[in-house]
């Protein structure tokens, strides 16, 4: 059975579920999870496990790439949840946005004529938000290409169940060189992030790992979750499903209805900061909640077809400024 399945028949049979061999609940109605989401009594930062059977030595690799991704924003709490957020706040202004759509813009006029139909994801798609990210970051292809290189490479490291301590020396590697390349700009800082960062660094309210678990977030989401949340608008819109968007009159609405049918990040797992009832259920705290936004966003509750026709209310979402909310931060 594929998990998304899964997580449909769970919705529909019990919505909270308690799994054993996971040591997780499990929410995945759309009410609850809109919910839970802003719920205080819920921490992003959860309790991370070393898999078995590794060495010293690899047991330090596995602990050093798996913190620093708990460093990410989308994975902290306050107060360095909250610092990171007033420092991204500035990338996302009226007039910061506007620059970015006109650099994607330009790359689609340029490269949209000439592209195979087949080849529209690697030939536009792609290189239109790369060409965004380089806008609002200050960067040049080439190095854009080089962050998101190693921050692919660092998300290599995968869960626990599977973990490769080869992998793992790998991920550590492009830790070393991503941490070495965000240094770099933070000593020399030039666009709007890199100053932003390189003060939190001179004040001591951010130090280095914290800087480039900003730009590893940054990079890495913005791409491949983004290009598969376009790609898969434009099956829905041009395919057998026949979703009906006025991309000109409702861009707002095409944005939301990409990202619940597509659900880039299926999963926002929390922590319980003290012991709650949850739904009639008690939850000890410290105990691991996961917010299931894949099922959620196919709740028929709240979409009458949840595969076929517009939604009336807005899709679940990690949004890549680092938040878990409705294109918005969450608040903490």
């Amino acid at each position: 059975m594929s998990p998304i399945k899964w997580f449909d028949e769970l919705r529909e049979s019990r919505g909270v579920d308690w799994d054993e061999s996971t040591s997780t609940w499990y929410v995945t109605r759309y009410d609850d999870v809109y919910e839970l989401l802003r719920d205080p009594r819920l921490g992003a930062q959860v309790e991370t496990y070393c898999p078995p059977g590794l060495t010293e030595e690899q047991q330090n690799t596995y602990w050093r790439v798996t913190e620093f991704i708990d460093r990410w924003p989308v994975f902290s709490d306050p107060p360095l949840h909250t610092g990171m957020r007033r420092l991204l706040l500035p990338l996302f202004t009226s007039a910061a946005v506007q620059q970015v759509v006109a650099a994607m813009t330009e790359s689609v006029v340029a490269t949209s004529s000439t592209a195979a139909p087949d080849r529209l994801f690697s030939a536009v798609v792609r290189p239109a938000l790369a060409a965004g990210l380089c806008r609002l970051l200050d960067e040049r292809p080439d190095a854009l290409a080089e962050l998101a290189d190693c921050a692919g490479r660092i998300l290599e490291v995968g869960p626990i169940e599977t973990y490769d301590p080869a992998i793992g020396l790998r991920t550590e590697k492009a830790l070393d060189e991503l941490t070495g390349l965000v240094a770099q700009r933070c000593r020399e800082p030039r666009g709007v992030l890199a100053t932003a960062l390189s003060r939190a660094l001179s004040d001591g309210s951010l130090d280095l790992l914290d800087a480039t678990a900003v730009y590893a977030q940054l990079v890495s989401g913005a791409l491949e979750p983004t290009a598969s949340a376009v790609v898969r608008l434009l099956e829905a819109v041009t395919g057998p499903e026949g979703v009906e968007i006025d991309f000109e009159a409702d861009i707002d609405g095409a944005v939301d209805e990409a990202l619940r049918l597509v659900t880039p990040f299926h999963l926002a797992t929390r922590r319980a900061l003290k012991d709650m009832i949850l739904y009639g259920h008690t939850v000890r705290a410290e105990s691991r909640v996961v917010l299931v936004l894949v099922a959620a966003n196919r709740d028929p509750r709240r979409f009458a077809d949840r595969t076929r026709s517009a939604p009336t209310e807005p899709g679940l979402a990690m949004s890549r400024s680092g938040a878990v909310g409705t294109r918005v931060w969450a608040p903490r």
